[in-house]
C-alpha cells in the first residue's frame, strides 16, 4: 500500500474523530445514569424521561422551532426572488447585489446583534420577536442566497428558452421548468437557514423579550447555573432529527437532479 495513501487515510481518520467524537461522547452520555456523566456506564432513560417533564425546556425548544421555521421560509423566499429578480440585471449590478447579499457573512454575529438593539433603542421600538426573526433573517438569508444562487448558474438557459419558443407564458414556464430545478435549492436552503437560525444564541439574546426563551438560551442558563443531563437528551434528540432532515433534504435533490437532467447526481 502506498505509504501517502496510509497517511492520508490516517489524517482523514484523525479529523473525523476530532469532529465527530464530542457528539458521540454527548449522546453516550444522555444514556448515563449519572447526573455528573461519571463512568462506568449505566444505562439509563431517566434523563429523557426528565426532559418530557421539564416544560422549561420544552417550552424553549417550541419557541426555536417555530422560529427556526418562519425564518427558513422566509429566506427561501426572499432568495429565490432575489435569484429570479438578478437575471435581468447587469452583470456588474448582479456582482453588487450579490456582495450585498453576503456580506451579512462577514460580520461578527456579536456586532450584528448590537447594532439591531442600538438601532431599536434608537428608533424607540421595544425588543419584539418581530425584530428577533427580523434578526435571524439578515444572518440566516446568505445561506439560502448560496445554494440558490449555484443551482441558478448550473441550471441551463435553453431550456427556458425552449418553453418560450414553445409559446409557453413566463408563468408557465416558471411553474413547469424554473421551480422543478430550483426547488431542490430551495428545500436544501431552507434547512440551512433553519439551522443557523436554530442555533443562534446572540441574535436571539440581545433582541429576545423578556418572558420569552429559546433553547440555545435555556442551554446556556443551564451551564451557567447548574448544568442538568437533560441538555444531553434534548441536544441527541436534534441531532437525530438533523440527520434524518440531512438525508430527507439529499433524496429530495438526487430524484429531483434525476428526473429532470435524466441522469444521476
Amino acid at each position: 500500500m502506498n505509504k501517502n495513501g496510509v497517511v492520508s487515510k490516517a489524517f482523514l481518520l484523525f479529523a473525523l474523530m476530532f469532529l465527530y467524537t464530542p457528539i458521540v461522547v454527548l449522546i453516550v452520555m444522555s444514556f448515563n445514569s449519572s447526573r455528573y456523566n461519571q463512568l462506568p456506564f449505566e444505562f439509563s432513560l431517566q434523563w429523557y424521561q426528565g426532559l418530557f417533564e421539564n416544560q422549561i425546556l420544552l417550552e424553549a425548544t417550541r419557541n426555536s422551532i417555530w422560529i427556526a421555521a418562519v425564518t427558513g421560509i422566509v429566506c427561501v423566499f426572499l432568495a429565490t426572488m432575489l435569484m429570479l429578480g438578478s437575471q435581468v440585471l447587469s452583470h456588474r449590478f448582479q456582482h453588487w447585489m450579490q456582495s450585498l447579499m453576503l456580506m451579512p457573512l462577514t460580520i461578527p454575529w456579536l456586532i450584528m446583534g448590537l447594532s439591531l438593539l442600538l438601532m431599536i433603542r434608537a428608533m424607540n421600538f421595544d425588543k419584539s420577536l418581530f425584530f428577533v426573526l427580523a434578526g435571524h433573517v439578515v444572518i440566516s438569508l446568505p445561506y439560502s442566497v448560496l445554494v440558490l444562487q449555484a443551482r441558478m448558474q448550473s441550471m441551463d438557459s435553453a431550456l427556458e428558452e425552449a418553453s418560450a419558443s414553445l409559446g409557453a407564458g413566463a408563468m408557465t414556464t416558471f411553474r413547469r421548468i424554473t421551480l422543478p430545478v430550483l426547488a431542490p435549492a430551495m428545500v436544501a436552503g431552507g434547512f440551512l437557514s433553519f439551522m443557523i437560525s436554530f442555533d443562534n444564541f446572540v441574535i436571539s439574546y440581545f433582541l429576545l423579550p423578556s418572558g420569552f426563551s429559546t433553547l440555545p438560551i435555556e442551554i446556556q442558563s443551564s451551564i451557567k447555573f447548574g448544568f442538568t443531563p437533560e441538555i444531553n437528551a434534548v441536544s441527541s434528540i436534534i441531532i437525530g432529527i438533523s440527520l434524518i432532515c440531512l438525508a430527507v433534504v439529499g433524496m429530495i435533490m438526487g430524484s429531483s437532479i434525476k428526473s429532470i437532467f435524466g441522469k444521476e447526481a
